[in-house]
């Protein structure tokens, strides 16, 4: 590995994966992109703490073993994905009180730690399995980004009609479809590519707050009222400022000391000292990122860790220069963070200029939960066929309708990620008995 393991790294990785688990287990920020959305529906009650576990297990675990590990280990630098899915895991494992606040920042500590001394035992260990299911669960949560730009033109149709969520819903793939095919240029020499999936719901939230806007002015109601969920949200983030902004900072600093990286192309080009390409590059996958992230905090009233990204674009300027450059890189980190943060806090009193209607907040939830509800089951059969092609659909499909009809039912949210494990589970042991070959 490039970074060398002394007292300040160890010291540096705890703290990281201590204070990204910490705040998983508070509800104040988490790593994954899909995971973030599934918050309105446990802080409303629609699912519990296990349900949401179940869930962030499944879209996470996958990615760190299938992902992270193998290419922090090729790039001999840790991509961050690797410790802050893994945190978003030990995070939502324990319950949000104060003894879960504490354990959840204990045992993702320890993580930090034992990545600094054994990414490769991980994966020896796991391969032990005859039947290696872990990279197909990362399918689980493959369709929640794309499926969850959808939610505004539901949102639009429970509240002012079919029809115009049908419009709203023809805008989102137009600007998906046109991102796609016209979203990378270039800017000053910076490659720029855009998020298709982030700009479609840029646009669809967009579309959204003018068909309420449109509506309310013919009820004549109160304006806040109808983005009073958004408003509700940003204040929800802005009350942790601090502790964000030394999440920044720390995630900075880990940069800096070439600890972790923030994506597969900036690793490759930072571990050939190719300092200033590879903050370029970073750059690039910052501004593309930017509407989704900000976006599903808005919607979510939860962050990321690392915010859109951007405070590894400094960090890795700051490689190199000793004791200032780690000081100039969590300060910068810690600033840019706080940026971020109030940044979305304009955005909300922007939104509250609006005039909107009364149940758009209610009818936000539902839309989002619904599409979450698809997404995972379809993404969870997918997971389970990928794993186990001749019975996979099967068993998915069997869960949910046996939940259905279950005295005591899951949420439907928790029926693909738990399908998709529980076969993989399954298929290991019939393997065992000889009733599941191993087909090369």
């Amino acid at each position: 590995m490039l970074f060398q393991i002394n007292a300040l790294t160890i010291f540096v990785m705890a703290v990281l994966g201590g204070i990204c688990a910490y705040l998983a287990n508070q509800n104040i920020a988490v790593f994954h992109d899909g995971l973030r959305p599934m918050f309105p529906a446990y802080f409303n009650k629609v699912i519990d703490r296990k349900t949401l576990f179940a869930t962030s297990f499944a879209l996470s675990f996958g990615l760190v073993i299938g992902f992270g590990l193998p290419t922090s280990i090729a790039g001999k630098i840790i991509i961050v994905h690797t410790i802050m899915l893994a945190t978003d895991i030990f995070g939502t494992m324990f319950n949000d009180d104060v003894k879960g606040k504490w354990l959840a920042t204990a045992v993702g500590a320890l993580f930090g730690v034992v990545l600094l001394f054994g990414m490769q035992t991980i994966i020896d260990l796991l391969k032990v399995l005859p039947i290696n299911f872990i990279g197909s669960l990362g399918t689980v949560g493959s369709l929640i980004i794309l499926a969850f730009s959808v939610f505004p033109a539901i949102a639009v149709a429970y509240q002012a009609g079919v029809l115009k969520g049908g419009i709203v819903l023809a805008l989102i793939m137009l600007v998906k479809q046109v991102t796609f095919l016209f979203g990378k240029f270039v800017v000053n020499g910076v490659t720029v590519s855009l998020n298709a999936d982030g700009m479609a719901l840029l646009v669809g939230i967009a579309a959204m707050v003018i068909v309420a806007a449109m509506q309310k002015k013919k009820e004549d109601g109160n304006a806040a009222e109808a983005f009073k969920v958004f408003s509700t949200n940003i204040d929800r983030i802005k009350k942790n400022i601090f502790i964000l902004a030394i999440s920044g900072g720390i995630v900075a600093l880990a940069t800096t000391l070439l600890l972790i990286a923030e994506g597969p192309a900036s690793l490759t080009l930072t571990a050939n000292g190719d300092y200033a390409q590879a903050a370029i590059v970073a750059l690039g996958r910052t501004l593309g990122f930017i509407p989704l992230v900000m976006t599903t905090a808005i919607v979510s009233g939860v962050y990321s860790p690392a915010g859109t990204k951007m405070v590894h674009v400094p960090a890795i300027l700051f490689i190199n220069m000793g004791i200032i450059g780690m000081a100039g890189s969590f300060v910068t980190g810690a600033l840019i963070m706080i940026v971020e943060v109030l940044l979305l806090g304009f955005i909300a009193r922007g939104m509250d200029k609006f005039p909107g209607m009364k149940e758009l907040g209610d009818n936000t939830r539902t839309a989002m939960s619904k599409v979450l509800d698809i997404a995972l089951l379809v993404g969870g059969m997918l997971a389970a066929n990928a794993i186990a092609p001749t019975i996979g659909y099967i068993w998915v499909i069997g869960l949910y309708f046996l939940n259905q009809v279950s005295k005591k039912p899951l949420s439907t949210m928790a029926i693909g990620p738990i399908g998709a494990i529980s076969i993989g589970i399954l298929v290991n042991i019939l393997h065992l008995i000889g009733l599941f070959p191993i087909i090369k």
